[in-house]
C-alpha cells in the first residue's frame, strides 16, 4: 500500500522542539540522591517491560514530556544499555551488558546502588511489591529493591533472553535455549519449563491464566500459566524475536516476516496479518484503537484496529532501525531508534512533536520508559537520560 509519510519539514519553522545535548568537555560534580523524606512519589509508573503483564506498551493516563523538553541529566553506566529502563518506587533500574544493575534517583540522576553479577544484561527488570526479578547471563535475581541486596536466585541453565513477567505469585520468563520458565515468585524455585523448537527472545505476556510468547521456531505459543502445559500455537513466516501484546482478546505479534498478526487470545486463529515494509524488531505497543510497531526499515507503523479490517494509517522515517519496542500514552507515542534519536509523535496522524538527539555515535536499543513529564532511556555507549518537560 502507499502509506502516508510523516511531513518532516523544518522543525524550528513549524514551531517542534528540537533537543539535543553538548559537553564543553568539564566532567560535572557527581549529584547527590534526594532524601526519602524531601522526594516526591512519581504518580505514574514504567514498572516492567512494556509497561504491563499484557506486553501493551500503552498508558493512558500518563502525558510524557511533551512541551518545552529538556535534557534533566544522564547517568554513565560501566558498559551498553541495550534494555529498556523500569521506573518504580522512586528510582529507575537500569543493567548493562557488564552484569551491573543500577538504582538511580529519578529526579537528579544519583547512583542509589549497584548490584554486580557475571553476566550479560539484555533484559528490563520487573519491580512488583518491593522485589525486582531481573535475568543476568544465565541467572534470574530477586534483589530489594529499594537496597539492593539479594533475596534469592534462580539457574536457567542458560543464557536469560527476555525480561521477566510477574503475574500473582508467579515469574515467567524465557531463553536462547528454547525454553520458558515459569518459577515461584518468593523462593526462586522453579515451577514448570516449557521447550519451544528455537530460542526464547520476547518478553512474555500473561493475561487470564495464560503464557504468550513467540520463539525463534516462527511460532507463537499460547501456554497454561499455572502447569505451563500448550493450549494452541500459530505459526508464522519468520522468528518471533520480540515479545507479544495482548489487548481485548487479541494477540499481536510482528514477526520477521513483514507482517504484524492479530490473533485470537482463545484459540489462536488468524483474525487477520497486515503487511509493513520491513520486519519488527521489537514488541508493538497497542492502545483501544491503533497498533504501533518499529521494523528494521527504519520506521516506526500506525495500523488502525477500531474497524473491521486493519488500516494502515501512517509511517514514521525515524532515520536508523527501530530495535526498540514504543511506549504509548493517550495523547503521544514515543520512539527511540539507532539514529540515536528519541522522537514523540501524535498518535492521530504521525506529526512529530518532538526529536531528541543524542548528539553521540551511540544507538538505542531499548525503548523509553514514560511518566508524567519525563521520560527515561539508554543508548549503547552506557549512558541513561532524563528528558523532562521544561
Amino acid at each position: 500500500m502507499d502509506w502516508p509519510v510523516d511531513r518532516r519539514t523544518v522543525l524550528a519553522a513549524a514551531g517542534v522542539a528540537l533537543a539535543g545535548c553538548s559537553s564543553d568537555g568539564n566532567d560535572p560534580p557527581s549529584p547527590t540522591p534526594i532524601p526519602d523524606a524531601e522526594r516526591e512519589p512519581f504518580s505514574s509508573e514504567w514498572p516492567t517491560f512494556a509497561r504491563d503483564a499484557a506486553n501493551t506498551g500503552y498508558a493512558a493516563d500518563i502525558s510524557g514530556p511533551y512541551i518545552e523538553i529538556e535534557e534533566r541529566w544522564r547517568f554513565d553506566a560501566g558498559g551498553s544499555i541495550i534494555t529498556t529502563p523500569a521506573l518504580a518506587g522512586n528510582a529507575v533500574y537500569a543493567g548493562d551488558n557488564d552484569g551491573t544493575m543500577y538504582a538511580i534517583d529519578p529526579y537528579v540522576g544519583a547512583e542509589l546502588w549497584s548490584f554486580e553479577t557475571d553476566g550479560s544484561i539484555s533484559g528490563t527488570a520487573a519491580v512488583v511489591d518491593g522485589t525486582m526479578y531481573f535475568g543476568s547471563g544465565d541467572t534470574l535475581f530477586a534483589l530489594d529493591a529499594r537496597e539492593g541486596s539479594e533475596r534469592w536466585r534462580f539457574d536457567a541453565d542458560g543464557r536469560i533472553a527476555t525480561s521477566p513477567t510477574v503475574v500473582d505469585d508467579t515469574v515467567y520468563l524465557g531463553g536462547v535455549h528454547s525454553t520458558v520458565f515459569a518459577v515461584d515468585r518468593e523462593s526462586g524455585e522453579q515451577r514448570w519449563r516449557f521447550r519451544t523448537g528455537a530460542s526464547v527472545l520476547g518478553t512474555p505476556a500473561v493475561l487470564d491464566g495464560t503464557v504468550y510468547v513467540g520463539s525463534g521456531d516462527q511460532n507463537v505459543y499460547a501456554l497454561d500459566a499455572r502447569e505451563g502445559s500448550e493450549r494452541w500455537r500459530f505459526g508464522t513466516r519468520g522468528a518471533v524475536s520480540g515479545g507479544v501484546a495482548v489487548v481485548d482478546g487479541t494477540v499481536y505479534a510482528g514477526p520477521r516476516d513483514g507482517n504484524v498478526y492479530a490473533l485470537d487470545a482463545a484459540t489462536g486463529d488468524e483474525r487477520w496479518r497486515f503487511e509493513i515494509g520491513g520486519w519488527a524488531q521489537g514488541s508493538p505497543a497497542v492502545t483501544d484503537s491503533v497498533v504501533f510497531v518499529g521494523a528494521n526499515d527504519g520506521y516506526l507503523y500506525a495500523i488502525g484496529i477500531d474497524g473491521d479490517e486493519p488500516d494502515g494509517r501512517w509511517r514514521f522515517r525515524t532515520g536508523g532501525s527501530v530495535i526498540a519496542s514504543p511506549a504509548a500514552t493517550g495523547d503521544h507515542v514515543f520512539v527511540a531508534s539507532t539514529s540515536g534519536n528519541v522522537f514523540a509523535i501524535l498518535p492521530d496522524d504521525g506529526e512529530i512533536v518532538w526529536q531528541f538527539d543524542t548528539e553521540t555515535e551511540a544507538e538505542i536499543h531499548g525503548g523509553p520508559a514514560v511518566a508524567d513529564e519525563w521520560l527515561y532511556f539508554g543508548d549503547t555507549d552506557g549512558t541513561v537520560y532524563a528528558i523532562g518537560s521544561g
